[in-house]
């Protein structure tokens, strides 16, 4: 049974509140921002990467073009709602493996993937799958519905409920693509990285230069700063301070620099990235720290305990596994009009139970507000 919501409304927006999340809104003394999605628009970035990659490793592969039309705001959602689809880097490997496993050629695509292994250099890697690509068939005609068929297979476990529905287990690519793994030792997070950055703010943010693209600029400069410095008082005057944290898959660097003097209202000691996630899993020799694992959540929140509440706004059903995952003092606010298919999104946010589902992180004041009131 879906939960009842009391519905607020900013500007024309509905907003909704879970009414017996109240008591617990009005507690709320730390607030954890997710960044795309949230504090940046990412609509015009991290949707446009992920074609690009895709198209260009599954051409690498096959020598078919993808047409442009495949990759819509449908199609990202459908596997960002599973909650394991997070990282970008996830979503791009499921897409190319899907595709892949699904060509007639698909034992070939794989043989040819198994002998790339010999090349430890990953640009030579997939310089000799170009030169030697298999002249496969991907079935262009149903492909879309496929894709969509498969998400619905695939839950919060991410990349294991990729390989575990697979049709063939497309071990070689997998190893070729080396997915999952972090920028310099993945094709699929390198390749990623630079588009994405761009080669000039790749190199400044990993110390080496692109391999893979040699544009200059990449789609983060696409993105936009959404929460104003207004709404940031406005949650200071509520809460008693600028307690506020970001916990965040996306890379440090472009991240910090897509945000620009916007990050100056956030505290460097609560501010949690995926460079973070890959130094503690290479510290614990744990490799399932990203989220829905709650370790950006808590470790953004740590510098403000103890903590009554902390409510953490994020723009995926991941997320919200984040806030559960984390305890009983953590609360969710799904955060819809800022990523692809926003109607979609916040219908799966409702459905999912999220203690508040808003338009934008600039609603949160409103919310805050009418839950130390005690109603709308």
């Amino acid at each position: 049974m879906n939960p009842k919501y009391m519905e607020l409304q900013r500007e024309g927006n509905p907003l909704y509140v879970r009414p017996e999340r109240l008591p617990w809104l009005a507690e709320v003394d730390v607030i954890v921002f997710d960044c795309d999605g949230v504090l940046l628009d990412e609509r015009g970035s991290y949707s446009r990467t992920v074609a690009w990659v895709t198209s260009a490793l599954v051409e690498a592969f096959t020598g078919v073009k993808l047409p442009e039309a495949l990759f819509d705001e449908r199609l990202n959602f459908a596997y960002k709602r599973t909650g394991g689809m997070n990282s970008d880097w996830d979503l791009t490997y499921a897409l190319v493996m899907k595709m892949l496993a699904s060509s007639p050629e698909a034992d070939e695509i794989d043989e040819l993937a198994q002998r790339s292994l010999d090349i430890d250099d990953m640009s030579r890697r997939l310089r000799f799958i170009e030169e030697n690509r298999v002249e496969a068939g991907i079935p262009l005609n149903g492909l879309y519905d496929d894709l969509l068929s498969f998400a619905e297979k695939l839950d919060a476990s991410g990349v294991k409920s990729v390989d575990a529905h697979l049709h063939l287990p497309m071990k070689g690519v997998k190893q070729a693509l080396g997915h999952p793994g972090v920028v310099g030792k993945s094709i699929i997070s390198t390749m990623f990285e630079e588009v994405f950055s761009g080669a000039q703010l790749f190199e400044e943010a990993f110390g080496v230069p692109a391999r893979f693209t040699g544009a200059q600029t990449g789609y983060v400069e696409n993105e936009r700063v959404v929460v104003t410095d207004e709404t940031l008082d406005q949650l200071e005057e509520i809460i008693g301070g600028a307690r506020f944290g970001i916990a965040s898959g996306s890379q440090a660097n472009t991240a910090r620099h897509a945000l620009g003097a916007t990050l100056g209202r956030f505290s460097p000691l609560a501010q949690a990235w995926q460079d973070d996630v890959e130094q503690a899993e290479k510290a614990t020799g744990r490799s399932s720290l990203s989220k829905p694992n709650p370790f950006l959540l808590t470790r953004a929140a740590e510098p403000y305990q103890p903590i009554t509440r902390a409510l953490y706004a994020g723009d995926t059903i991941a997320d919200m596994l984040t806030a559960e995952r984390a305890g009983d003092r953590y609360l969710f606010a799904g955060v819809y009009g800022c990523v692809a298919a926003s109607d979609e999104a916040r219908q799966a946010f409702l459905k999912a139970g999220c203690d508040v589902v808003a338009h934008s992180v600039n609603d949160l004041p409103t919310i805050l507000r009418a839950a130390r009131r005690g109603s709308p």
